[in-house]
């Protein structure tokens, strides 16, 4: 993976915030991910012991649940993707061709922690 360039290591203000808020959405959509494949496990396991017909209300909560962690996880990647632009566009850096900004983000978030 690419590192960043020595000279660019030094942040500004602004763009150390962006980036700390960077970090903080990816962490939650980690999080969010993790979430809807506990959901999606509980279901399937749950899943395959209903009759069929009309769901049982437990079905139903967990289907509920899943569908929530899924709006939860875009909600988060979409918050990543915010806080993603605005590092860049505060760093003044130059994407490296070829690499993703999701993939550039976290590049810098790993090299800051």
């Amino acid at each position: 993976m690419n590192t960043p360039p020595r000279e660019s290591t030094n942040l500004s203000a602004d763009a150390q915030a962006c980036l700390s808020r960077a970090a903080l959405a990816h962490t939650a959509m980690e999080h969010a991910a993790q979430n809807v494949t506990l959901a999606a496990d509980a279901l399937r396991r749950y899943a395959k012991f209903s009759r069929p017909g009309q769901p049982s209300a437990h079905i139903v909560q967990l289907r509920q649940n899943q569908a929530a962690a899924r709006m939860a996880s875009v909600q988060a990647r979409q918050a990543f993707a915010v806080a993603a632009q605005a590092f860049f566009r505060a760093s003044g850096s130059t994407l490296p061709p070829g690499v993703t900004l999701e993939s550039f983000v976290r590049m810098w978030i790993h090299h800051a922690s």
